[in-house]
């Protein structure tokens, strides 16, 4: 009921700033134009893939971006490509690819519920999260990653599980964040169900006949590459403590103790440096990444709630990452819906969306609008961003312990439903 009274004024409130801009009716704000960088960055790696240079090599990308090592995955490298039929106006052209990439794979995402039975107006809560974050839907690729990991995760609800593989081994191809969520589905289409009534042979086709779009795609352009593909991949890794991630926060609450600065790492990342930060992200990252080996081990056991599951990986990764930029979320948003209006209660899915809105809106305040506030470590900049981490917190914590309970008779029925469709 909530999403149904809001929708409007918050479409409103994302959109208003952002389209005028985009279509270049109005200047610029300079918050919003902040954004764009990544979308030059885009547009260049297309024309080096359109004027034939070889993928990953270097050289690859054209100038003034000729020196720089592209690091985006095979699919956002090829989703890049069409707006350059647009020519000079390959920045509105991008936007609008991105948003009609982000209202089809909601409305595919929705109708798959829809023909199910399932009347919950699951496409309107997943669009509304996403505009929530604002100018970032239209000018990242992330909207599609977390499109196709909802899609992968309501396929395993459905029981189609080398579907669920193929989506989710696409999504890796959109961006590696989506291994977050390829550990729990794979492990849970690896692990026999309850009466052991598929061999473990054939689990393992099935697992295999997912990942092969995946495959395919990568190993041509491995080979294309030259090996490239992969460097590219190990030199997105080696990145510092970005601030806007809960490690950074932290070291922000120790700085009395330790002190810390800000500087641009040479991704141009805003990133935190002290004699104690790379401690504290160490310890947070190592945690993290136990609790998500256990939570995808005890899903995979448990065969229960696929979507709560996934989602509760995604979200301790997130929280663990010492590199967190705002568009990352949207990997998580279409995943709580699911799990919010597919299989928990009434009360905690109210709260589940409560907490996704508020984290949504924290992030767009913050970034881009005030992030010069949090960069020049300002009280309002880092209230924001201990708020906004605070809520990812709390998201994980309301999943982890969804995640953990029986399957509530609604829940149930709807898997059940899925299943015999």
């Amino acid at each position: 009921m909530l999403l149904r009274i809001l929708w409007l004024p918050l479409l409103i409130l994302t959109l208003v700033p952002l389209v005028p801009i985009e279509l270049g009716w109005l200047s610029p704000f300079d918050q919003v134009v902040s954004t764009l960088p990544d979308v030059l960055y885009f547009q260049h790696g297309a024309l080096g893939l359109t004027a034939g240079h070889v993928p990953y090599a270097p050289g690859f990308m054209t100038a003034p971006y000729h020196g720089v090592t592209y690091l985006y995955p095979p699919l956002t490298l090829l989703l890049t490509v069409p707006p350059l039929l647009a020519g000079s106006r390959y920045l509105s052209a991008f936007s609008m690819e991105m948003l009609a990439l982000a209202l089809a794979g909601t409305y595919l995402l929705a109708r798959a519920t829809w023909r199910q039975g399932e009347r919950q107006p699951l496409g309107l809560a997943v669009l509304v999260l996403m505009f929530c974050l604002g100018p970032l839907l239209i000018t990242r690729v992330d909207a599609v990653l977390g499109l196709l990991v909802a899609g992968s995760a309501l396929s395993l609800i459905r029981g189609r599980q080398a579907l669920a593989v193929a989506m989710v081994g696409l999504a890796v191809l959109v961006k590696e964040t989506a291994l977050l969520a390829a550990v729990p589905i794979v492990l849970f289409c690896l692990f026999p169900d309850q009466d052991r009534s598929v061999s473990l042979q054939r689990r393992i086709r099935k697992v295999g006949w997912g990942l092969v779009p995946a495959l395919l795609i990568f190993a041509l352009f491995a080979v294309w590459s030259r090996g490239g593909e992969v460097t590219s991949m190990l030199a997105s890794v080696r990145r510092g403590v970005e601030i806007e991630s809960l490690p950074a926060s932290i070291a922000i609450l120790l700085s009395h103790l330790s002190p810390i600065h800000a500087y641009q790492g040479h991704l141009r990342s805003e990133q935190f440096a002290g004699s104690d930060v790379g401690l504290v992200a160490l310890a947070v990252s190592l945690l993290g990444a136990s609790v998500v080996a256990v939570g995808a081990l005890w899903f995979a056991v448990r065969r229960q709630r696929p979507a709560t599951s996934i989602a509760f990986c995604v979200a301790v990764g997130l929280c663990s990452t010492p590199v967190l930029s705002p568009q990352y979320l949207l990997e998580l948003f279409p995943l709580l819906v699911v799990a919010a209006y597919l299989e928990l209660p009434r009360q905690r899915a109210s709260w589940l969306l409560a907490l996704g809105l508020t984290a949504a809106l924290l992030t767009q305040i913050e970034y881009p609008y005030l992030f010069d506030s949090l960069i020049h470590l300002q009280p309002v900049g880092i209230a924001l961003i201990l708020a906004r981490n605070v809520t990812l917190l709390l998201i994980a914590v309301v999943l982890g312990h969804s995640a953990a309970q029986k399957q509530v008779p609604n829940g149930a029925q709807v898997m059940t439903l899925f299943t015999r469709g």
